[in-house]
C-alpha cells in the first residue's frame, strides 16, 4: 500500500468489481479501455482476470483508495517487450471523486513505485485522447510533457472508431 495526501494506492483485488460497475456506467468508457454497461456478472471475471495479471507481475493496477471508497485506478503496463525501460501509464477517477487532484498525485505516486518495482524503468509515458483537455491538465500537474499527436493512435473501443491522442511523457530514471 501506498500512501499519499488523502488516499491511498493499493493493489487490485477481485473484490473490486463494483468499482469499475461505476466507472463503466459514467463517462470513463468515452476515454480509456473501461468496457461500457458492466454489470457484477460482467465485470467479476473481467477484475478478476486483471487483478491475477497484476499480482503475477504483469501490468501495474492500483486501487486510488479515498477513506476506504475506491475512487480511481492508476496502472503502467510495458507496450513494447524490446523496451522494459519504458511504461504506459494509465488511469481513471470516477466522476464524484473529480477535481481534488487525485489523478495527478496518484500519477506522481505510480512514477515512484515504478521506479522502485521495475528496475531500469526510465520513462512513464500517457496517450489521452484528443478532446479531454482534463486528461491534459491532470498530466501536467503531474509532471508529464506534451510531446505531440499521433493520427488514429487509439484503436476502435467502446463504440468509438479509431482516435487521435495526445502522448505525454515522464523521465523517471
Amino acid at each position: 500500500m501506498l500512501a499519499g495526501d488523502g488516499f491511498v494506492l493499493r493493489p487490485l483485488r477481485e473484490s473490486d468489481f463494483p468499482l469499475f460497475v461505476a466507472a463503466s456506467q459514467s463517462d470513463v468508457p468515452d476515454w480509456t479501455f473501461v468496457p461500457r454497461d458492466l454489470d457484477e456478472a460482467s465485470a467479476r471475471p473481467w477484475v478478476a482476470e486483471r487483478a491475477a495479471a497484476s499480482a503475477a507481475g504483469g501490468p501495474i493496477r492500483l486501487v486510488i483508495e479515498v477513506g476506504g471508497a475506491a475512487a480511481g485506478m492508476v496502472g503502467a503496463h510495458q507496450p513494447n517487450a524490446h523496451d522494459p525501460g519504458v511504461l504506459e501509464a494509465f488511469y481513471f477517477v470516477l466522476p464524484d471523486f473529480r477535481r481534488r487532484g487525485l489523478a495527478s498525485a496518484a500519477l506522481r505516486l505510480l512514477g515512484e513505485h515504478a521506479r522502485s518495482t521495475r528496475p531500469g524503468v526510465r520513462r512513464l509515458q500517457l496517450w489521452i485522447i484528443e478532446g479531454n483537455p482534463g486528461s491534459g491538465r491532470v498530466a501536467e500537474a503531474a509532471g508529464y510533457v506534451h510531446e505531440g499527436v499521433a493520427r488514429s493512435q487509439i484503436a476502435p473501443v467502446n463504440g468509438f472508431g479509431p482516435r487521435d491522442a495526445a502522448l505525454w511523457g515522464r523521465v523517471i530514471g
